[in-house]
């Protein structure tokens, strides 16, 4: 979704700060003004550390049960060696 106006309709928040980054770096890239330039650089950078703060949507996720299971099961194996 490269679009920033259909990124922001969808209300995926992730969608819309990659869409955002992207056209930010466009916006750089083409930018002869060294005050725009800085203000955009400064919000770049504020949007790729919101990015990287997200929860990665490729991990799957595991519930505390199961996290505190697994960590007891690997106590137990480790234990019977």
């Amino acid at each position: 979704m490269a679009n920033l106006l259909e990124a922001a309709k969808s209300g995926d928040k992730r969608a819309t700060l990659i869409a955002l980054r992207d056209k930010l770096a466009e916006t750089i890239q083409n930018c002869d003004s060294g005050r725009d330039m800085a203000s955009n650089s400064k919000r770049l950078m504020e949007v790729m550390a919101e990015i990287e703060a997200l929860p990665d949507p490729t991990q799957v996720k595991v519930s505390k049960h199961d996290r505190l299971k697994q960590k007891h099961e690997n106590r137990q194996s480790k234990s019977n060696i």
